[in-house]
C-alpha cells in the first residue's frame, strides 16, 4: 500500500496592505529597549514576480512568499541593532450583538457593524478564516490565549421573533445582502459532547475585539547596522595603502582606490635621551585629499 505525502506549508500571497510592521532600536546587546515604533509596510515592502519565461498571460505572476524589504536611511541611520516585527494587520471592532440565525437557531455568532470595518472586510465571507481576540471589559487588556476563528461572515438584517410559546420577542438575524450588519459564525462556538451545557465563550455585546488575518505567520527580523563590512575590513587588511613618511600620514583605499581611512603616524620620545617610547596611530578627522593613490604613485614614476 502506498502512503501519500503532502506538503503543509503554503507560500503566502498576502497583500502588503494587510501587513503591520514595527521596530525598535538598541545601540548594543547590553541595552534593553521595549519601545516599538510603527512602520508603513506599503512604503517598505514590494512584491516579486516570476521570470519572464514562466509568466502566464492574463495572470499577475506573483512569486508567492517572497517580498523585498527596504530599509530607508531616514529610519535605520544609527549603528546598532534594529528588531523588525512583521505581523498580520489587526483591526479593532465592537460587538453589536451575540445572537442566533432566524432560520438556524442552533447557530450562534457575533454581529458587527460593517460600516465601521475597513472596506475589504465588508463583503460576504471576506472575514472567513480571520482570527478574533477579545479585550477584557474590566481591565481593558487583551484576554490572553483566548482565540476564535471566523467560519462564515455574511450580511444580515435583524428580525423580531417570538420566544417559544410566549409573547416575548427576541432579536434574531436573517441573511440579506442589503444589510449593513455582519453575522460571524465562530469556532469553537458549540458545546462538546462531554459537557453539553457548557457553551464556549464567543464574546459579549459592546465588547471590543481584535480582528486579524491568518494569511501568514508573524516574523521577527534582526538587522545589525555596523561601521564595517567584510569588504571594508578586507580593504584594510589586504587592500592598497600608502604611508607618507614625511607627513606621517597612513592612507587606506578601497578596491577602486578611493580613500576610506587616514591615520596620523608618529612617535612619542623620551625628553631626556630622545629614545622612542611609543608608536602612535591616530585616526584623522579630516581627509588629506593630496594622498590620492593615482597622484602619489604618478609622482614616483
Amino acid at each position: 500500500m502506498a502512503v501519500g505525502i503532502a506538503g503543509v506549508i503554503r507560500s503566502s500571497d498576502v497583500l502588503i496592505e494587510d501587513i503591520d510592521m514595527y521596530y525598535n532600536y538598541t545601540p548594543n546587546r547590553e541595552t534593553s529597549n521595549n519601545i516599538f515604533y510603527k512602520l508603513d509596510a506599503t512604503q517598505l515592502l514590494t512584491y516579486n514576480y516570476l521570470p519572464t519565461d514562466e509568466q502566464i498571460v492574463g495572470n499577475e505572476n506573483l512569486l508567492e512568499g517572497l517580498y523585498n524589504l527596504i530599509l530607508p536611511a531616514s529610519v535605520f541611520s544609527q549603528l546598532g541593532i534594529y528588531t523588525i516585527y512583521v505581523k498580520p494587520k489587526k483591526t479593532t471592532a465592537v460587538i453589536v450583538d451575540c445572537s442566533v440565525l432566524s432560520s438556524l437557531p442552533s447557530v450562534k455568532g457575533i454581529v458587527l457593524d460593517s460600516n465601521l470595518l475597513p472596506e475589504n472586510m465588508r463583503a460576504n465571507n471576506a472575514l472567513q478564516g480571520y482570527r478574533i481576540e477579545y479585550i477584557d471589559t474590566t481591565t481593558n487588556n487583551k484576554i490572553r490565549n483566548v482565540v476564535r476563528y471566523v467560519v462564515t461572515a455574511n450580511k444580515v438584517v435583524p428580525v423580531s421573533e417570538n420566544v417559544g410559546n410566549t409573547s416575548q420577542k427576541a432579536i434574531r438575524y436573517r441573511f440579506d445582502d442589503s444589510g449593513t450588519l455582519l453575522f460571524l459564525q465562530l469556532t469553537p462556538s458549540s458545546s462538546s459532547d462531554v459537557k453539553p451545557n457548557a457553551i464556549p465563550f464567543i464574546g459579549n455585546p459592546n465588547q471590543t475585539i481584535l480582528i486579524s488575518n491568518t494569511f501568514f505567520s508573524p516574523l521577527v527580523l534582526e538587522v545589525n547596522m555596523v561601521q564595517n563590512t567584510i569588504d571594508t575590513l578586507t580593504d584594510v587588511v589586504a587592500g592598497e595603502q600608502i604611508k607618507d613618511v614625511d607627513n606621517g600620514i597612513l592612507t587606506y583605499y578601497d578596491s577602486n582606490r578611493v580613500i576610506t581611512k587616514q591615520f596620523n603616524i608618529y612617535e612619542i620620545k623620551d625628553d631626556v635621551g630622545n629614545v622612542p617610547l611609543y608608536e602612535v596611530k591616530e585616526k584623522r578627522t579630516n581627509i588629506d585629499e593630496s594622498q590620492n593613490f593615482d597622484s602619489v604613485t604618478k609622482e614616483l614614476q
